[in-house]
């Protein structure tokens, strides 16, 4: 069977040998790609990391066996991963259910945020797993010497959208330094807590899948996703089961711009050398502009408008 038979990609006759797995579907994916398999009649899902993985995948794979073991509906790694064609690839159990129509926005991200708290509580016992290798805390981000001289160069090009970043950048590093953060507990986060994340059956939750993110940080780093300055029931929801303390709030602002702000500067190197076009940073620009009350004193809008 070939690509131009199913219409999908396919994945290299070495990895399904390896695996002994026969294709049945294809999932897609943005930065992992994900097909349907079965191997000796189980059904399984493969995934194929890309050639740079977001970090070291043994991490990921550690937080999914450790969660599972916790009673969570998380994909299992049911053996060690390969490499071939440049890729890790990884065979994952195949969870039941789907992420489910959304009729009510603000009761889905209410119960989202109860869901999220209760998943903190066991998080936050996996702190012996470290940081995963190639990720940093929130702080780091805009601490950065590299982004401010990509900023400063990115100028020439865009100067507006330069100020607005630099900004904001500037403002985040400032209420970090404003914190005592030095011995701030920090958690395992899944890293993008959304609603397509989630898989129910029958009302039930069944799944918890893209872990692909997930490292230490601070626990108002969770909301950079789940929150995004605008989905402020999240928060609601998440404090009915675990309230938020002063530094917590403290740092939902800033998080929120360092996890917008993560992979500029290299952006801007490839933009620099010419290796992709020139562009105006549109998706970070829009989320930094956002402003929710639950920011405190970071509410105010952007003053370079």
């Amino acid at each position: 069977m070939d690509a131009s038979a199913t219409g999908y990609p396919l994945p290299p006759s070495e990895v399904t040998g390896r695996l002994g797995v026969q294709v049945e579907g294809y999932l897609g994916g943005r930065a992992n790609t994900q097909w349907l398999v079965t191997a000796a009649g189980s059904p399984l899902v493969l995934r194929r990391y890309p050639a740079e993985p977001l970090g070291d995948v043994g991490y990921e794979l550690s937080v999914l066996r450790r969660l599972n073991a916790m009673g969570w509906p998380v994909p299992v790694p049911v053996d060690d991963p390969i490499d071939v064609d440049g890729h890790t690839w990884c065979l994952f159990s195949r969870l039941s259910g789907a992420s489910r129509t959304v009729a009510d926005p603000k009761a889905e991200q209410r119960a989202r945020g109860r869901l999220l708290a209760e998943l903190h509580a066991d998080t936050e016992t996996l702190g012996d797993l470290g940081q995963r290798p190639g990720w940093h805390r929130a702080e780091a981000v805009v601490a950065d010497s590299e982004l401010y001289r990509g900023l400063a160069a990115y100028q020439r090009l865009f100067p507006w959208q330069a100020r607005l970043l630099r900004w904001h950048a500037e403002r985040a590093h400032e209420r970090f330094d404003a914190l005592d953060l030095g011995n701030r507990c920090l958690i395992v986060l899944h890293s993008d807590f959304n609603a397509r994340n989630l898989l129910f059956q029958n009302g039930k939750l069944t799944g918890i899948v893209d872990f692909e993110s997930t490292h230490l940080n601070h626990r108002a780093s969770e909301f950079a996703l789940a929150w995004q300055g605008r989905y402020d029931e999240v928060l609601h929801g998440y404090e009915e089961v675990r309230p938020l303390d002063e530094v917590d709030r403290a740092l939902l602002a800033p998080t929120l711009w360092s996890w917008v702000l993560l992979g500029v500067a290299e952006n801007i190197r490839r933009m620099t050398s010419d290796s992709i076009e020139p562009h105006g940073f549109d998706w970070q620009v829009g989320r930094l502009l956002r402003r929710s009350p639950l920011m405190g004193s970071e509410a105010a809008p952007y003053p370079g408008n």
